[in-house]
Formats: structure tokens, sequence, C-alpha cells
């Protein structure tokens, strides 16, 4: 009888353990960066966009050594060249540092448009999947570690449910990519208090994936200034 009671004690508190366990598992965390672009189909739309990136960089760093060669050019024929020559020399830098900051900014504004066409169906797909996983498995919050935001400083990797979006997502197969200049939705999951939600936009393809870069547009990322307003044309004088 002894060992009947015993027996069914360690049971209960094996319950009780398992029922912990899960409570806590209540709030979970995700990657939603890492499950986007370490998918099957984030991997290969990840590649489209490095290769974009990169025929940005090669434009950008051909304009530079333009101007590095003009540069040396200006300074070797310093002392010898005619005003002529220097004139030109120093009209061809000029004419090639404003290209190179027009192509560092349209550069920037390419590159953003398409990483947000290729990895935003994607994201899409990824949130609707979260969304699905968190009411089947009952959490209450999903916190998204790669939110600039995310408060989270540790979480247990039974919590995580990085992996498991990952797969429910290559096994979905691939996404329809929206047309061209069309901007790409997401529902946003309920959160918490403190809690951060995925953003709409889709993250950057892959991780340390950069940009190209050149001379940064003067109105911010991606931004461009607005062109300053005309003044009114002043009236005639009255005739006399």
């Amino acid at each position: 009888m002894r060992q009947l009671v015993k027996a069914a004690a360690i049971v209960a508190s094996m319950v009780a353990f398992s029922g912990i366990g899960f409570a806590q598992c209540k709030i979970t965390v995700v990657d939603m960066q890492e499950a986007v672009t370490g998918s099957n189909e984030g991997k290969e739309k990840a590649a489209k966009f490095d290769a974009r990136v990169k025929e940005w960089t090669d434009k950008l760093e051909k304009i530079k050594a333009d101007i590095d060669t003009n540069q040396k050019k200006l300074q070797a024929q310093q002392a010898l060249a005619s005003q002529t020559v220097l004139a030109t020399l120093n009209k061809s830098i000029t004419d090639k540092q404003t290209e190179l900051t027009r192509t560092s900014e349209d550069a920037q504004k390419d590159v953003d448009t398409y990483r947000d066409e290729l990895l935003g169906p994607v994201m899409e797909v990824a949130q609707k999947t979260m969304n699905e996983m968190a009411n089947e498995k009952g959490y209450s919050i999903v916190y998204d570690l790669s939110a600039p935001n995310s408060p989270i400083v540790y979480s247990s990797k039974e919590c995580n449910i990085t992996e498991e979006i990952k797969t429910r997502l290559n096994s979905k197969g691939a996404t329809a990519a929206p047309a061209r200049g069309a901007s790409p939705t997401t529902a946003a999951p309920a959160a918490g208090r403190g809690a951060t939600t995925p953003a709409a936009t889709a993250p950057a393809a892959g991780r340390g994936a950069t940009a190209p870069t050149g001379t940064a547009p003067a109105a911010g990322r991606g931004a461009t200034t607005p062109p300053p307003a005309t003044p009114p044309a002043t009236p005639p004088a009255p005739a006399n």
C-alpha cells in the first residue's frame, strides 16, 4: 500500500511539473528575421537580394575608382599642366562626386524596395503561421527577438518557437510575389504589454547583409529632399 501511495505521489508531482513547464511557455519568443531568412524560400530570395546589392556596389566602386584616378592625375599635374587641363580635371572630379551621390541614393531606394518585394510575402506568411501556432498551442504572448526594441534578455530553448515556424514555412512552399511597386501588408499578432510584434516591412535579407554604401541621402534612408517652393510671381505695377 505504501508503495502504491508513493508511486501515485511521484506521478502527481510529474504531472504538476509538466503543467508548470507548459505554463511557462504561455509566453514564447520567436526570431522572425531568422525564421524568414533561414527558411528555404527566404534563403533563395536572400541570394537574389545579395546579387542586386552587388550590382549597385560594383557601380559605386567604379565611380569611386574614377574619382580616385582623376584626383591622382590632378595632384601629379598640379605644377605642370595648364589651367585649362586642371580645370577639366576638377570639373571631372566634381561631376563624378555628384554622380556618386545620386547613384548611392538610387541604390538605397532600389534595394529597400527590392528587399520588401522579395521577402514581404514570406514575412506575411510567417506572421500568419505564427498566429496559427499561437492559437493552436494556446500562447498568450509572443515576443519577437529580432525587433529593435525587444525587451527580452533571456529565454529558454523550450519557449523559442523560431525553428518550428521555420519548419512550418518550409512545408508550405513558395509564396506568390506581389506586383512590382505594391506594398506587402501583414496582420501583426496581438501582444501583451511590453511585447513587440513583427514589423510589416520585411527584414534585411540574411544576417549581416548590407545595402551598398556611398554618400548617404541627405533626407535620411531612402528619402528624397522635397524641392524648394517656387516663390509667387511679383504682380505687375499698376498702370499710371
